[in-house]
């Protein structure tokens, strides 16, 4: 079958690897749809729900600050690179970013668990004090989870500089079927303990499936500190400006939780519920086609071709934002019908789905936006610079916050949903004025270590 010139041309400009992603991304979140559905028949949108919901926040937080902060835009272009010139550099710098990852996150999580009953005043002040109690004790296990992610997701990242995108792929959606067998296995018998057991197991087969597939390519995996070589030194200087930025989505549904914790019962839930849904096709095009894209980009502006990066650049933004505006407006067509057909019935009643819906349908313009976000932000690190985006995230904070405070009475929780793709929208066009700055200037960001 041939097919037509327009697709043909679409197709061969795709990042290599993006396809495969995008498909076991879905797969993750047909995973994740049973995971939601299992949630919303078996506890509504209830205060259980909430409880677990709010308990997640915290540790994704300092795991984001900790962890991903370096390892989602520093250590790819900074392996590669170190990689080029020196190979055994190279696998000893990869080693000791694992090796460090799992050692200071390792002291967050003791941290957090010692701090964990005061932690309810800043996460959701709105609780009672039986729903406080639920909170610390999912908190220090979800504290665990994120310690074992930690690992995790610096194994993934080898993967991704190897291209290797099956495994890193496959991870996520292990981590939902944890979940929803807690849920359905443990949550009759345990409640809501039950489904953050399915939590832990779930997190451990992400990270089984990845340490199994780094067995197959190099370099090892192993121990090291080898912390004052000049690599490690250059990821710890991109890091720290990242370490600001990466947390700026926890540190929004944070703030989202805060706001809808002192609302109707069940709007913690809602938003949380809607959010899922919004994630989808931002997942399936604009996270997937980014991360295929970013060791393409890495290679290219290590070896300074300046043309050929703004060429793969304009290609990836352009099918990024065209599939992604589509998939938004697809969203917020079927957006009622899709939450009565996949979340209705059970505890999940008329109002849930009238609520959920409406946000639904809101969260549905920040689905382009959020992608292009995603692509462009990987576009700059690739030009081993993390200062420039986290202007960005932060101005779009600051705009979410403003807009929330500023329609919250008037619209009350959508306000929410409406914030966030003002938000996105700034970091948009922030981002295009920071990459076209570095694209300029790539010969000589390439000549230097």
């Amino acid at each position: 079958m041939t097919l037509p010139p327009p697709i043909a041309r679409l197709l061969d400009r795709l990042p290599p690897g993006a396809l495969l992603l995008s498909v076991l991304t879905f797969g993750s979140y047909l995973m994740g749809l049973a995971r939601d559905r299992v949630f919303a028949r078996t506890f509504g949108a209830s205060s259980d729900l909430d409880v677990y919901n709010a308990a997640l926040v915290l540790p994704e937080l300092v795991l984001d600050v900790l962890v991903l902060a370096g390892l989602t835009a520093a250590f790819v272009p900074v392996f590669l690179r170190t990689e080029q010139d020196d190979a055994t550099a190279g696998a000893e710098f990869a080693r000791t970013v694992l090796t460090t990852a799992s050692v200071v996150m390792g002291v967050g999580v003791v941290v957090l668990a010692i701090i964990a009953p005061v932690t309810v005043e800043l996460v959701a002040p709105g609780f009672d004090a039986q729903q406080r109690e639920l909170y610390t004790s999912l908190f220090r296990q979800m504290c665990l989870s994120a310690l074992v992610f930690a690992i995790s997701f610096a194994v993934g990242e080898l993967l991704v500089a190897r291209q290797r995108f099956l495994a890193y792929g496959v991870a996520p959606l292990l981590y939902n079927l944890g979940i929803v067998l807690g849920a359905l296995l443990l949550g009759p018998s345990l409640g809501i303990e039950g489904v953050a057991i399915g939590t832990l197991v779930g997190a451990f087969l992400h990270l089984g499936v990845r340490v199994v597939a780094s067995r197959r390519i190099t370099p090892r995996l192993g121990i090291s500190l080898a912390v004052r070589t000049v690599e490690f030194r250059e990821y710890l200087r991109l890091s720290v400006p990242r370490a600001i930025a990466q947390p700026i989505e926890a540190v929004t549904f944070l703030f989202f939780t805060r706001v809808a914790s002192g609302m109707a019962e069940g709007s913690v839930s809602a938003v949380s519920f809607a959010r899922n849904f919004q994630s989808v096709p931002v997942s399936l095009i604009g996270i997937a086609f980014s991360v295929a894209a970013f060791p393409v980009l890495s290679r290219i502006a290590a070896s300074g071709d300046r043309s050929r990066f703004a060429r793969v650049v304009r290609d990836d933004v352009l099918i990024i934002g065209l599939l992604s505006a589509a998939a938004g407006l697809a969203l917020a067509l079927v957006a009622e019908l899709a939450i009565r057909i996949l979340l209705g019935g059970g505890a999940f009643d008329e109002e849930d789905i009238a609520t959920t819906a409406g946000l639904l349908v809101v969260f549905a313009i920040s689905v382009p936006l959020e992608s292009l976000v995603h692509v462009l932000a990987r576009s700059v690190y690739a030009t081993r610079q993390t200062l420039l985006p986290v202007l960005a995230s932060v101005s779009g904070l600051v705009v979410i916050v403003v807009t929330v405070l500023a329609f919250e009475a008037e619209l009350g929780l959508v306000a929410v949903p409406l914030a966030f793709a003002a938000g996105m929208a700034v970091r948009v066009v922030i981002l295009v004025l920071a990459l076209r700055w570095r694209i300029r200037h790539l010969p000589e960001v390439a000549a230097t270590r």
